[in-house]
């Protein structure tokens, strides 16, 4: 077995973006092409994925999960995508340029090629949807009528002006957003599709939803927006696939079929680019546990995983298969967690209560039983917007020392905070985690050996469909999951702030909610640390949530594969799949 450790992703400070044309990311050589092997190479290759994507749409609040951007970084084109080597423009969609400082403005031209792969430009209504869901500006009173996973940046930007049909965008910042480079990432829905489903003309490239939303005409684009909230689903365990006219696609693959939970993407003919353009005919997402995709790779059945929950024994399994197998590992930017209900009926609204659950986890035991195995190297980690593995860690954690509180285990101290808040009989604590995964069910059993001895009733809650339940208050009381994270200094945003749309356990807090707000709007990186050090210690001082570790992440794939390149960043392997080829 061929084994590769890759370096990490370091956290990308502000004025230091890696930012350039889309090109080959691949160890390749250049060499000219030898027939022979072209010839040689197969027409489709296998993906294996723990759990069933569930939306064409991955920018909804309750769609926003990596099994879905695994496809999303296929079918879906924006101005700019997360790479290894940090955010990188795509080019062959658009290009942007800042034209103003004063007020903050960039200038966004589309490609004049680009289209769906229905046929269909891909021009000014389709971005002006794009701003009218995230920016949180289209409200019936004061509730957004769409559901994005967050308003990080677009809530800065007024609507932009232009007709149906431009091709070319201005966006002006109401106020400066630190992470402006970045904002177009991520999933650019039809808007002809959404407008027809809601209701609206698609005539004279979709004049008639430009109208409705420069209007603010709520009565046409409330059934707009519940298409683009919950129409772009699928059914329970992916058992087919929406009429292909509802699922245009803007990248070099389009969705061609599903079954049982596999999913078949086929090379998109009309897509205009040429970096991008498919290089294998097509990508087959197979949903396979985590714990039978080694077999499965063994067997055949499927070209690459990567499981989401990776432990010592994977990384033994995957190096005995042997040369037929290449594996790449990394400690990426995804980090686990457990998140706390702290809403008014939440079993944590006591702050007593929060301390005495941190001091009970046996993190420590966590890491060395579950991560250490695959990344020797593993710590325990205690910021929530910095890594280990980055280069600030230890200097925004020496100015953040609440974050160290919960180092040892201390279940004396825990019982006592109990006492003092109140509580005489075991505390029940729902703890809600994918029921895909054997690693996140072994390690609620180490936390409850530990916490039931503290005065909690650990109960685990294994759940297929838990990333839906977290917007559920009332069905969990402690989530265990992961953040995938990016690197940008205003991502976390919505995550911590008090009305932030992934702040599921209702943490509040004026204090944090103002860092916030001073962080998303400095371009200045020495600023943005010294604010970030204060976030630090304000997040583990009022004890938003319990962090465990980095993650340890392995690849493994045929080794008969080209162009495999690890990413530590939520976009994950298939962030560059087009360019994919095995040989047969």
């Amino acid at each position: 077995m061929r084994t590769k450790r890759t370096a990490t992703l370091a956290a990308l400070s502000v004025g230091a973006l890696f930012l350039g044309a889309c090109g080959s990311a691949g160890g390749g050589e250049t060499a000219e092409s030898d027939t022979t092997e072209d010839a040689n190479l197969a027409s489709s290759i296998s993906v294996a994925i723990s759990q069933a994507p569930d939306f064409y749409n991955g920018g909804t609040s309750k769609s926003n999960s990596v099994y879905n951007t695994y496809v999303d970084n296929l079918v879906h084109s924006n101005f700019s995508e997360y790479s290894p080597e940090g955010v990188i423009r795509n080019e062959e969609f658009g290009t942007f340029e800042k034209t103003s400082d004063e007020p903050l403005t960039v200038k966004y031209t589309i490609n004049e090629d680009a289209q769906w792969s229905d046929g269909t430009p891909i021009d000014f209504d389709d971005v002006l949807l794009n701003w009218a869901a995230f920016s949180g500006k289209v409200v019936d009173g004061e509730t957004e009528i769409f559901e994005p996973s967050s308003n990080n940046g677009y809530e800065y930007l007024a609507m932009p002006e232009g007709e149906a049909g431009d091709k070319e965008f201005t966006y002006v910042f109401e106020q400066p957003y630190a992470d402006w480079e970045n904002l177009m990432i991520g999933s650019l829905m039809p808007a002809h599709v959404a407008a027809e489903q809601g209701g609206l003309s698609t005539e004279n490239n979709g004049e008639a939803l430009v109208a409705a939303i420069q209007d603010s005409d709520l009565a046409s684009l409330k059934p707009v927006a519940e298409f683009w909230n919950t129409g772009w689903g699928y059914a329970e365990g992916l058992p087919s696939l929406p009429d292909s006219a509802l699922i245009p696609s803007s990248g070099p693959y389009k969705l061609d079929n599903a079954a049982g939970g596999n999913l078949t993407l086929t090379a998109n003919e009309n897509y205009w680019g040429e970096d991008r353009k498919a290089a294998t005919e097509s990508i087959v997402f197979k949903t396979i546990a985590d714990t039978e995709a080694v077999q499965a790779l063994q067997n055949g059945d499927v070209d690459i995983i990567e499981p989401s929950g990776p432990t010592g024994d994977t990384k033994d399994q995957i190096e005995a298969i042997g040369d037929s197998v290449t594996m790449l590992a990394g400690t990426g930017m995804t980090f686990s967690h457990i998140d706390l209900d702290q809403s008014e009926n939440g079993v944590f609204k006591d702050i007593k209560v929060r301390q005495a659950f941190s001091k009970c986890v046996p993190r420590q035991d966590i890491v060395d039983k579950f991560v250490k195995p695959v990344d020797p190297e593993a710590t325990v980690v205690n910021l929530r917007e910095y890594q280990p593995s980055q280069p600030e860690y230890d200097e925004i954690l020496e100015g953040a020392p609440s974050a160290s509180d919960y180092d040892e285990v201390d279940l004396e101290g825990a019982k006592s905070l109990m006492a003092e808040a109140g509580k005489t009989e075991p505390v029940d604590v729902r703890v809600l985690f994918s029921s895909a995964s054997q690693v996140r069910a072994d390690m609620t059993a180490l936390i409850k050996d530990s916490c039931d001895q503290a005065g909690f009733n650990i109960i685990a809650t294994p759940d297929a469909e838990w990333t839906k339940k977290l917007d559920e208050l009332g069905s969990w009381d402690a989530a265990l999951f992961g953040w995938a994270g990016s690197g940008l200094v205003a991502s976390g945003q919505s995550i911590y702030d008090s009305e932030g749309v992934q702040n599921y356990g209702k943490f509040k807090s004026e204090k944090v909610d103002e860092l916030w707000d001073e962080i998303a709007q400095t371009t200045d990186a020495d600023k943005v640390k010294e604010l970030k050090i204060q976030l630090e210690e304000e997040l583990a001082k009022d004890v938003y949530n319990v962090l465990l570790f980095a993650n340890a992440d392995i690849v493994a794939h045929n080794s008969g594969m080209e162009e495999v390149v690890y990413n530590p960043t939520q976009s994950g392997v298939t962030w560059n799949a087009f360019k994919w080829t095995k040989q047969a």
